[in-house]
């Protein structure tokens, strides 16, 4: 007679051999911690698959006034006085300046007899080498107070277009930022030196810079009073010449500059 085979007898069976045999056969891997002092330690080097942590870094925040150089006469000195006061006001900002400077006369040769020139590191230079000398990317120019009444307003504005264009034929790439002449203190408009030419020769300046690709910085509006005069609060020679500024001239003109470059 045939012996039947039940097949869920024969599958139980499999499974308990199975079993029986991982709890003989592998008993020698279980850990002795007896041993554990004296077993060899392991020479793999261990790796750690965590994700690292990602890592943001915010890149410095671009100053132009680190990278600027301000081309101007005794005004733009005060400025640069300013500056050494207060260092955070305009950064790294170099300064090219001379007295009585002006567009015309910084066209000069160094050794022309009247000469004017701006005085940097024990050196004369010309205006037009400002960028060249000192690596700035961004020039900012205000000149013109000296040239209107001595050159009146057409040859001052050719004398500006040509020393923008001696700029960036020694440094191609720069920014030019032409900044407006600055207004005069009540009573002290002389010859064709008046707040009105001033105001006719900013518009000139204005014109120049768009079509020379220059950015126009309108520091007349900034400081006129109603009148177009310097007021009495930022005019710092108010018995001589009537131009230059105060300390609270340079703060406003600073901020100016801040919010607008």
């Amino acid at each position: 007679m045939k012996t039947m085979q039940n097949p869920r007898i024969i599958t139980a069976l499999f499974c308990l051999f199975i079993i029986f045999g991982c709890f003989t056969g592998c008993e020698s891997y279980l850990f002795d911690e007896s041993t554990a002092d004296s077993a060899p330690q392991s020479n793999s080097i261990q790796v750690d698959i965590t994700a690292p942590e990602e890592k943001t870094t915010s890149p410095a925040e671009y100053d132009p006034f680190d990278d600027a150089v301000f081309v101007g006469d005794s005004v733009t000195l005060k400025l640069s006085y300013y500056c050494e006061e207060y260092p955070e006001a305009l950064g790294g900002a170099q300064f090219f300046c001379a007295g009585s400077l002006g567009y015309t006369n910084s066209l000069w040769e160094l050794d022309h007899e009247d000469a004017v020139h701006p005085f940097y590191r024990g050196e004369t230079c010309l205006s037009s080498d400002c960028a060249a000398i000192t690596g700035a990317h961004n020039v900012f120019i205000m000149l013109g107070i000296n040239d209107i009444d001595l050159y009146g307003l057409d040859e001052s504005l050719q004398s500006a277009e040509t020393l923008v264009a001696q700029i960036r034929a020694k440094s191609p790439g720069v920014s030019i930022y032409i900044q407006s002449v600055t207004p005069v203190f009540f009573g002290k408009e002389t010859g064709e030196l008046t707040n009105e030419n001033i105001r006719l020769f900013n518009d000139m300046l204005r014109g120049l810079c768009e079509k020379s690709d220059c950015k126009y910085l309108d520091i007349y509006g900034l400081l006129a009073d109603g009148d177009g005069y310097l007021p009495s609060e930022y005019c710092g020679d108010q018995e001589a010449q009537g131009i230059h500024f105060t300390d609270a001239a340079c703060e406003l003109w600073v901020k100016y500059l801040r919010e607008n470059v």
